[in-house]
């Protein structure tokens, strides 16, 4: 995927070079530009500090701050539900995005809650509900939190020799090992991982579930739904990649996870958002799987704008990350820069 920083050109007025020009984007488009086309963003967690080992999902409240203080000035922001609703009508007539969280971390409440409520926005959560209430986490929250707590300097594993002998080195590795690691069936993974945990020598004490990577309880679930600015989706129980696991366990995976979102909320679940949400990672036969369990839009990790056109169950969204500019973030919200097969990592 291309940089957006590698395409624009800085812009030069009265002997000024703008290489940054937060808040200032909006004024240089064109007012008819995708006006008519919604925006989806993707997040995960939302951490006070940045994380040691530095991960695509987890970004931190400074920059999430300043992301929804850019939002309040220049887009309108709704919910998920709401968004279709103006899809289906024309009327998305104006720069209007939509927030989602995937997997459901108790940062969600505990740090991005009390933002949105600031704001006045509402969101959509996806929510991982095998983890929900217990100490167990998504399988690459243990790779991160065992790399963090590693003193090896290396990583022998699959014929690979991976440096750790700085934070951006694990960082670095994480990102390899992980992107490994999802080609595998959900099976071979989780064996896969215990073996990589175990190379790099970490004492079990230290790889309980670190606050970072806990997952929603339902007290939390509860408070946010009653809010009014909250929507849960389901997101799968255990976080298994749909195309990796049998299709019996691909459906398992599904209607438990849209029961106990509508279990907890007193709502039917009618939202979804597909494990890692690649092209490769949904076929028909899990889009069969949605509609027979009566889910009306599912979301992708597919970048580009969302118009009237696209599939309900295969919604685009833009991942927004650690390492996003202030200036990338307005180019994915305005969809400056995109293309239309580029998936997250």
């Amino acid at each position: 995927m291309s940089n957006p920083e590698s395409v624009i050109k800085p812009i030069a007025r009265d002997s000024v070079t703008l290489t940054e020009p937060f808040f200032r984007l909006p004024r240089l488009l064109p007012r008819s530009l995708y006006r008519d086309k919604l925006t989806i963003l993707m997040y995960h967690g939302v951490v006070r500090q940045a994380l040691t080992v530095s991960d695509y999902c987890f970004i931190t409240e400074t920059q999430f701050r300043e992301q929804m203080e850019y939002l309040a000035k220049h887009c309108r922001v709704v919910s998920l539900s709401d968004a279709l609703q103006r899809l289906r009508t024309g009327s998305v007539d104006a720069p209007t995005v939509v927030i989602t969280f995937d997997d459901g971390y108790q940062n969600v409440f505990d740090v991005a809650f009390p933002i949105l409520r600031e704001f006045y926005f509402p969101a959509t959560v996806f929510v991982n509900t095998g983890f929900v209430g217990s100490s167990e986490t998504i399988w690459f929250c243990h790779l991160i939190q065992a790399l963090a707590n590693t003193h090896n300097r290396y990583l022998e594993w699959r014929g690979l020799k991976l440096d750790l002998s700085t934070a951006s080195a694990k960082a670095m590795a994480s990102k390899n090992l992980q992107g490994l690691l999802k080609k595998l069936n959900h099976s071979d993974l989780l064996e896969q991982l215990d073996e990589i945990i175990e190379k790099l020598q970490v004492d079990d004490s230290l790889l309980g579930s670190a606050p970072e990577f806990r997952i929603l309880d339902r007290d939390a679930i509860a408070a946010m739904a009653k809010s009014g600015l909250i929507e849960f989706g389901a997101h799968t129980a255990s976080h298994s990649i749909l195309t990796r696991v049998p299709i019996n366990r691909a459906r398992d995976e599904i209607e438990q996870s849209v029961g106990s979102i509508s279990d907890w909320t007193g709502h039917a679940c009618r939202l979804f958002a597909y494990p890692n949400g690649g092209s490769s990672d949904y076929d028909h036969k899990t889009l069969k799987i949605l509609k027979d369990c009566g889910i009306h839009a599912a979301a992708t990790t597919i970048q580009g704008p969302n118009t009237a056109d696209t599939p309900m169950l295969e919604l685009r969204r833009y991942g927004v990350h650690p390492r996003l500019t202030s200036l990338s973030f307005q180019c994915k919200v305005h969809h400056l820069f995109y293309r239309s097969n580029a998936e997250a990592t």
